[in-house]
């Protein structure tokens, strides 16, 4: 018995190594490790002093938990356009309602909420209605960024500090912004949701093949739904971390997050045409490739503009390789 049972153990494992070390994760880890080296070896020991990976942290921080959470949006098979403007929104909504005097717990649990209705509306038009979701959360993108202007009133710019967040976003733990920290642990948790848990293989499943799904007894219409709406609540939380980093909300806030956030996602192994690809530390990994990549050229100089240049060849390279792969659709 024991020989029975010990035999597909030692396969799992051996098949579990093996798409770690030949899938996008694997890819994008070396990309990683190559712009480390670069800027050791061009910019010098300054490049990971704690001093200077404190400050792409601290510039991370939103990107990483906006990733984590529209990551099983892309999971599922569903793009959400809107997160950008969802971060205008709830930092926008959050500056207001503390600059009127309400507790920043008490805001930041409204904000949230005024974030899942909107989630929840996205959910009913894609899920609901059938509409094509870029088409849906593009609306709601455009829509959100006009609340948010709205809610700026004509100064565009709502000044919104409070001291006690101020100190809280900027705690620190080994060196390190304590809410960069806490933005990994979220990807981590990311992670094995989706490789260890049933949630998680669900979520693949739908992504993948949504009528396969179906016939296996995988509810596509629940798990969409709570997709959309862990993507929309973690683009809320971006945006009350703004406006606690920042005092304020203005209307530049969020403008192309979208964007940085799918092209670093992308870079990491997921898919933008097809459900059921990547995996959460791919997409922090690539959000660090791109951001060690724009360091060096803040720390050299050089045109910040080059930095598109660069990411979009990074996004080509993802491609290719993917397509080299023969992609890595949900099996």
């Amino acid at each position: 018995m024991t020989d029975i049972t010990a035999a597909p153990v030692r396969k799992g494992l051996s098949e579990d190594w093996r798409a770690i070390l030949t899938g996008s994760v694997a890819s994008i880890s070396i990309t990683f490790i190559a712009v480390i080296a670069i800027g050791w070896f061009w910019v010098g020991p300054k490049f990971l002093s704690f001093g200077n990976v404190s400050i792409m942290g601290t510039f991370l921080i939103v990107p990483l938990i906006v990733g984590a959470f529209s990551g099983f949006a892309l999971l599922s098979g569903v793009v959400d356009l809107s997160i950008g403007s969802m971060v205008a929104f709830s930092s926008a909504l959050f500056a207001l309602l503390i600059s009127l005097g309400w507790d920043p717990a008490t805001t930041a649990v409204v904000t949230l909420v005024a974030c899942l209705c909107f989630g929840g509306i996205n959910a009913i038009a894609i899920v609901g209605f059938g509409a094509e979701p870029i088409a849906a959360t593009l609306g709601m993108l455009v829509a959100l960024r006009g609340i948010a202007w709205v809610l700026l009133g004509s100064q565009g710019t709502i000044f919104a500090f409070n001291i006690d967040m101020f100190n809280l976003i900027s705690l620190q733990l080994f060196g390190l912004p304590l809410f960069f920290l806490v933005a990994i642990a979220l990807t981590v948790v990311a992670a094995l949701i989706v490789t260890r848990t049933r949630a998680g293989r669900h979520v693949q499943a739908v992504g993948g093949d949504d009528k396969a799904a179906a016939r296996a007894g995988i509810s596509v219409r629940g798990v969409r739904v709570a997709a959309l709406l862990l993507s929309s609540f973690g683009a809320g939380l971006g945006g009350i971390v703004y406006a606690a980093q920042l005092g304020s909300a203005a209307r530049a806030t969020g403008f192309g997050l979208e964007f940085q956030v799918y092209a670093a996602l992308m870079i990491g192994g997921y898919s933008i045409l097809r459900g059921g690809v990547g995996n959460p530390i791919g997409g922090a990994l690539g959000l660090l490739a791109v951001a060690g990549v724009s360091n060096i050229l803040d720390l050299k100089a050089i045109s910040p503009y080059y930095v598109n240049i660069i990411v979009g060849l990074l996004l080509l390279a993802a491609v290719l390789l993917d397509r080299i792969r023969g992609g890595d659709a949900y099996e």
